[in-house]
């Protein structure tokens, strides 16, 4: 009996201890009992419910919801907008971008991207763009291949994919977390691939060894290859849209192939095409020693993540 009533008095100890104590609600729903020591703007310091003698433990404030203390008083903790670990918190699942180059009509070609988070800090983007110099007529530089003294028409596509691996400066201070996988500067290294086809281009110049003009037409295929390394960084804006700018240098080769072998005869020996085809439109290639470079402005919208419950 006397057993009995101290395993009561125990429980009722226990009990009392319990309902004295504060408790911590947590984003992932749990429930923390114990006494807390000290809240200030960066995290909540408490002792265990069941070792209120014990060691003092620490807890993030954006892990927490609300805490409520021993005396009823309950308190909510909304997240602080300024937080830097707070500033893309509504997008952070939302790890896919597409892309365009807004300027790009003005180099004849209409380009698109497509980026993805592959792990925090590495991503893989791919860039794709159509050629045509029926879009913007006026820029004939530096693909100045004549067609009758008028510049002749061309088509294409370029395809550059890369990797981006971001270099950490946009985090948190505490705890290095990444204010969000799309955002910060980063190393790009990519391939670039691009084909383009001259239409009906004829000589429009005297040949020195000739004093009549030449009048030798042909079509003129020609493919362009590298690699390159990129800088560059991306913003985000409104949670909804990225902003970003790059630049990059690298080498690459180029094969041309004329259908008509005589229109090349008739340049003479002092001309040449390559120099005349240059501007491969996801790239800028030197000819002479295939030195090229890469620039790039563009604007994305960052496309929302399924709920992983609905689906949607």
């Amino acid at each position: 009996m006397k057993k009995l009533i101290t395993s009561i008095i125990l429980l009722c100890i226990v009990f009392s201890g319990y309902s004295q104590s504060d408790t911590l609600y947590t984003k992932k729903k749990e429930k923390i009992t114990g006494k807390i020591i000290e809240i200030n703007d960066l995290e909540v310091k408490y002792r265990l419910a069941i070792a209120m003698d014990g060691p003092i433990y620490v807890i993030s404030r954006e892990k927490l919801i609300k805490y409520t203390l021993s005396n009823g008083f309950s308190e909510a903790l909304r997240p602080d907008e300024l937080s830097i670990e707070n500033e893309h918190g509504e997008i952070l699942n939302n790890r896919s971008v597409i892309k365009i180059h807004p300027f790009s009509p003005v180099n004849s070609q209409f380009s698109f991207a497509y980026e993805r988070v592959i792990k925090v800090g590495t991503n893989l983007d791919v860039e794709l763009g159509y050629i045509n110099n029926a879009i913007n007529r006026q820029n004939i530089a530096p693909n100045r291949l004549y067609n009758n003294y008028r510049v002749a028409d061309y088509t294409g596509v370029y395809l550059k994919p890369g990797v981006k691996f971001f270099l950490g400066q946009d985090f948190a201070i505490k705890g290095l977390r990444y204010a969000h996988p799309l955002k910060g500067r980063y190393i790009k290294l990519d391939l670039a691939l691009s084909y383009l086809y001259f239409s009906n281009v004829t000589t429009a110049y005297y040949n020195p060894y000739n004093s009549t003009p030449n009048n030798v037409s042909t079509n003129i295929n020609t493919f362009a290859y590298g690699g390159f390394v990129n800088y560059g960084r991306q913003f985000i804006l409104g949670n909804v849209f990225t902003l970003e700018y790059y630049i990059g240098v690298g080498f690459s080769g180029q094969s041309v192939n004329y259908t008509n072998p005589d229109y090349k005869k008739s340049l003479g020996p002092y001309s040449s095409e390559y120099f005349r085809i240059s501007n491969y439109h996801g790239f800028l290639r030197n000819p002479g020693i295939g030195l090229s470079g890469t620039a790039g402005f563009r604007i994305g919208y960052i496309l929302p993540s399924k709920d992983k419950k609905t689906g949607k």
